[in-house]
């Protein structure tokens, strides 16, 4: 029986590609069992070459596996009915560029077969929602990197998809479309779209997502909530105002204090009484405690502590 909870599984996915200079051939996904639970916002992230672009080719059914299973909806991804409930936003849309936005959702919405006034009804629907009302008569070919992203997410949710799979979506993009793509998918998170998403941009992946994997050399090396991956927090940091160059060289001597930079004081997570003789010290010579914080390790930190850990 499927897992009605789960919307897309795989299990022992494996992908060789042949190579004429490699006889066994060029292994892009190694045994990848993945759980994509439905609503939630699931991101893979890996270096280059880690098989996260190969792992979304063959959820899409765009190139085949060479060993292993996959299910979306619990129906093989062979099943014509399955693409009708996902929407796909590549790295780098290729969408027709004498098409303005508005041709653009027409168009796409007409090859869903809808008649022509739910046709009228869903571009306006979604040129709103990616804020391209204003520019819904620019051709492709003369929009910006982040109309262009918006217009190609626009086409992605044509169908109303249950299951949006976004590789890079904020790749190329200045501070203000990454930050305007990121609302976008908050906003698909909040209506309850199940979403899976490659991304190298961590920072945004820790604003969005609920569970992430890590992927290297093909392979699944980690996996969890920011909180499972991060763990628990490893140092205290002490933000000082006016602790002068003597005090802060005192502080530094210190039991547990790693470094003192900038009023900055940075201590392993060790116990209370090293912390209280630290702000004493601080207020002995004259500083002001700012705050004393805990921080988690962040998505980032894990990144580069888990490969660095599988590359040994």
């Amino acid at each position: 029986m499927p897992n009605e909870e789960m919307v897309l599984q795989t299990e022992g996915l494996t992908k060789i590609y042949r190579s004429l200079f490699t006889p066994a051939g060029v292994q892009a996904v190694d045994g990848l069992d993945l759980a994509v639970r439905r609503g939630e916002t699931y991101s893979i992230v890996g270096p280059n070459g880690s098989g996260k672009t190969t792992t979304l080719k063959i959820l899409l059914g765009l190139i085949f596996p060479t060993s292993g299973s996959t299910s979306i909806f619990g129906k093989s991804i062979a099943d014509l009915s399955v693409k009708e409930q996902i929407g796909f936003l590549p790295e780098d849309a290729y969408l027709y560029d004498c098409f303005n936005g508005e041709e653009l959702i027409d168009f796409y919405a007409g090859l869903f077969g809808y008649s022509k006034k739910k046709r009228m009804e869903l571009t306006e629907e979604l040129l709103s929602l990616v804020g391209m009302q204003a520019n819904r008569r620019v051709p492709f070919r003369e929009c910006s990197k982040g109309m262009r992203q918006r217009l190609a997410l626009a086409q992605a949710l044509v169908n109303d998809p249950d299951l949006l799979i976004l590789d890079e979506p904020t790749s190329g993009l200045d501070p203000a479309g990454r930050h305007q793509m990121t609302r976008l998918i908050l906003e698909m998170k909040r209506r309850g779209k199940t979403l899976l998403l490659c991304s190298h941009f961590l920072a945004e992946v820790e604003e969005v997502c609920d569970r992430v994997g890590i992927m290297y050399r093909g392979r699944l090396v980690a996996e969890g909530t920011l909180s499972e991956l991060a763990g628990e927090a490893t140092e205290v940091v002490v933000t000082t105002d006016g602790m002068d160059g003597p005090t802060a060289e005192k502080v530094g001597q210190h039991a547990g204090v790693v470094n003192v930079q900038d009023g900055t004081v940075r201590m392993r997570d060790a116990a209370e009484k090293q912390l209280w003789e630290v702000l004493e010290a601080v207020h002995r010579g004259g500083g002001q405690i700012v705050e004393v914080t805990r921080p988690r390790p962040t998505l980032q930190d894990v990144f580069v502590r888990t490969i660095g850990e599988e590359a040994q």
